[in-house]
């Protein structure tokens, strides 16, 4: 997908008497020379229009005045210039009406830097001062800024993760619009909400998107979440350092001082994923036992860590413990645990000179959850403690340990 090329569909559009520009984002994009990911046309030729003249489309949105235009295996949404009705769930327009005229069309969009048309050579149609506020670094509603988020509630959190994103300030008016709806997020399906709160999350200054969280109390019906997005700064600016969302979730949930079941009921809420749940909940488990103090780091006994999780997950681990001390990087944490698990002769239960079914048997026990049990055991006898890893010594110490224990 790229420019040049969708340049082509302006200029068929153009030379069958109508009108066509790029619109929204990859306006906005381009002009702030950031990575365009989606190039949106609009025009005043109607759907009927732009089908006959683009043989290869998907009739994606008719009822909206939108068709995907099908050009070298990329897709481009072309859409017809439209004004809208009543919004009924604060989400979409209840009906569309198809107009001619440019400017009507842009009136319709969330901000003033969303709200700017360029033609195929470069030119702008600008008519509400989209590129002054591109340039002064300000994000404005179009028009009336509480009619635009009693639109479509979820403008409030798009607004919050450009300032984020884009490190941009918000217009007082439209932050002050933005605080006086924020109680229509509860209109919006969650799994939306998730998709902007990740997005924040990711930004270059997720602390500013947190910030703005806050004071407009936009995530106040869901006191666990407006918890997690009100802590400190300092630590909400940490979150580009770690890898990924698990981990960042992981890290506000300590900042909040939630336990592994409120962090559950958080993951439940914001319908993560199973994977990702488990992820973030065994993060905020093993984060919660060991307590690190902010910017205090101390040294970190790997050998249960290790041989309770595995290298991967401890890798990850030592990636939040290097955000939770990132100020005070006195230790070389994966260094540390690199080392400790180099030393390990034996580096997981698959590698023991016994199996499963070869302990059950030898002992003349019934196969049940002990087995696992004597499996781990004897595993760190081997990984830590000495024990040779051969048929004989496995088995005269798991004959010990069941004397022990009775298993």
């Amino acid at each position: 997908m790229g420019k040049k090329q969708a340049e082509i569909i302006l200029k068929i559009l153009e030379e069958n008497g109508y009108e066509a520009y790029f619109v929204g984002g990859c306006v906005r994009d381009w002009l702030l020379n950031r990575p365009v990911h989606d190039i949106d046309i609009c025009t005043n030729a109607h759907p009927g229009d732009v089908m006959r003249l683009f043989p290869d489309h998907v009739p994606t949105g008719l009822k909206h005045g939108t068709v995907s235009v099908k050009l070298d295996g990329s897709l481009y949404e072309v859409t017809t210039y439209r004004t809208e009705g009543r919004y009924e769930d604060f989400r979409r327009p209840s009906e569309v009406s198809f107009v001619s005229e440019l400017r009507i069309d842009l009136e319709r969009r969330d901000f003033t830097m969303n709200a700017i048309a360029m033609d195929r050579n470069g030119c702008l149609k600008d008519p509400l001062q989209g590129k002054a506020d591109l340039e002064n670094g300000l994000i404005r509603a179009v028009g009336i800024p509480v009619q635009r988020f009693r639109e479509d509630a979820l403008r409030i959190l798009r607004a919050v993760r450009f300032a984020a994103q884009l490190h941009f300030q918000i217009e007082p008016a439209t932050l002050a619009a933005m605080s006086e709806t924020s109680f229509l997020l509860s209109h919006i399906a969650m799994e939306r909400v998730r998709d902007e709160l990740h997005k924040i999350m990711d930004s270059p200054a997720p602390e500013v998107g947190a910030r703005l969280l806050a004071e407009t109390a936009a995530l106040h019906t869901s006191p666990l979440l407006q918890r997690l997005f009100s802590v400190r700064q300092e630590y909400v600016s940490r979150l580009p350092f770690l890898a990924n969302l698990p981990q960042k979730w992981a890290l506000l949930m300590y900042a909040a001082g939630l336990d592994p079941d409120q962090a559950r009921g958080v993951c439940h809420e914001l319908k993560l994923s199973k994977r990702e749940t488990e992820a973030v909940c065994s993060f905020v488990q093993h984060i919660t036992q060991l307590k690190p103090k902010w910017d205090e780091p101390t040294v970190i006994d790997w050998r249960p860590l290790l041989l309770q999780t595995g290298l991967p997950f401890c890798l990850e681990l030592s990636n939040l413990l290097e955000a939770v001390w990132k100020n005070m990087p006195a230790l070389d944490l994966k260094k540390s645990l690199e080392d400790t698990y180099e030393k390990m002769p034996v580096k997981s239960v698959q590698e023991l000179a016994l199996n499963g079914k070869q302990l059950y048997t030898l002992l003349d026990k019934k196969p049940g959850q002990w087995v696992q049990h004597m499996l781990q055991h004897l595993w760190e006898q081997t990984a830590f403690y000495g024990l040779a890893n051969t048929p004989e010594a496995l088995l005269e110490e798991a004959k010990k340990e069941v004397a022990r224990h009775e298993y």
